[in-house]
């Protein structure tokens, strides 16, 4: 059941009474919890089940064959109710199919085993998980613009793992491997880490708390201030690149400045533009119908071809009577 959450940052914590119940999934973590569960509750349940307990045995005609249950002392009862303790513990932790895969197991440390086996592999496949997470811890280095909060986090999942598959590193072993990883901006301080008295009995969280202190008094102003830059001239430039080409590499105040104003001063045209009317008898953009010139050309001209056919046809008719008029005389 999940834990119900009171405040931000904390929620209620899971039974001390009940096993971790195991589905399937980070058999470390389970693993590792039942550990811890088991001998809390009882220490002599985890020496059965880590060392195991074998069933009580006699000898028939040279040969070591079982006892029968009722041929049971006080103390071979006494081992295998231990046992059976042993298997209670681990029968409530696991789910109906893991329950599957043990059941067949007549001590707890078999089933243990079998646990160990199917969700560890066998002893090779353990070495070669050695390997692979020893390659990861020898390669490892801090990344670009990485805090220590995120570098010790990632080199804390390697070393963990490696605890878990048996492999430990002593802390003065983990110390001076994180200072040989810090990218080169950690040099000033590198260097009187090393040379302090401490160096030698310096362990791994107190060099985490050095860290995390030289890092909040001074790379968080620079970042800051970085990171406020980045964000003004990003939220500029993603708008005015659809526009005009954004050089991003030298981005100082002018820059930005100039750039906003391009952008505004397109923004604007782009409105004046999308504002203007529909002329429906051209087509054009900036005027009605009503008031287009095209229109009025157009009236102007017909006007003056109808003025020129009138003036044409009074000459016409001017020109006939004159001829008449010649032709009565003579």
């Amino acid at each position: 059941m999940a834990g119900r959450t009171f405040q931000p940052g904390v929620a209620e914590g899971q039974s001390t009474t009940r096993p971790p119940l195991f589905d399937d999934t980070n058999y470390a973590y389970w693993k590792e919890r039942m550990r811890i569960f088991i001998q809390s509750n009882d220490y002599d349940s985890w020496l059965v089940i880590k060392h195991g307990e074998t069933v009580p045995t006699k000898i028939v005609d040279g040969v070591l064959v079982p006892k029968l249950e009722t041929e049971y002392t006080s103390n071979d009862k006494k081992k295998m109710q231990l046992n059976a303790r042993a298997i209670n513990f681990l029968y409530c932790a696991v789910n109906p199919d893991d329950y599957r895969k043990i059941s067949r197991c007549k001590t707890a440390n078999e089933m243990w085993n079998k646990l160990e086996v199917t969700y560890e592999g066998t002893s090779q496949v353990k070495d070669s998980k050695i390997d692979l997470l020893t390659h990861e811890y020898e390669v490892f280095m801090m990344m670009e613009n990485e805090t220590i909060d995120g570098m010790f986090e990632r080199f804390s999942t390697i070393i963990s793992n490696l605890d878990t598959h048996g492999k430990h590193y002593e802390d003065h072993v983990l110390v001076r491997k994180i200072l040989r990883s810090l990218t080169p901006e950690w040099k000033s301080t590198v260097n009187p880490i090393k040379e302090g008295r401490d160096y030698n009995t310096l362990t791994y969280d107190a060099l985490r708390g050095k860290l995390l202190t030289y890092e909040m008094s001074n790379f968080s102003s620079a970042a800051e201030i970085k990171r406020e830059q980045n964000l003004s001239f990003k939220g500029v430039a993603l708008k005015a690149s659809s526009s005009k080409y954004v050089e991003t590499s030298g981005s100082r105040e002018s820059d930005i400045l100039e750039l906003f104003n391009d952008f505004l001063q397109n923004e604007l045209e782009q409105l004046n533009e999308s504002t203007k009317p529909t002329c429906y008898g051209c087509g054009e953009r900036g005027h009605i119908k009503g008031h287009c010139p095209n229109r009025k050309f157009k009236k102007s001209k017909r006007q003056k071809q109808s003025n020129s056919s009138s003036s044409s046809s009074s000459d016409d008719e001017v020109a006939i009577c004159l001829m008449a008029q010649s032709e009565s005389e003579e």
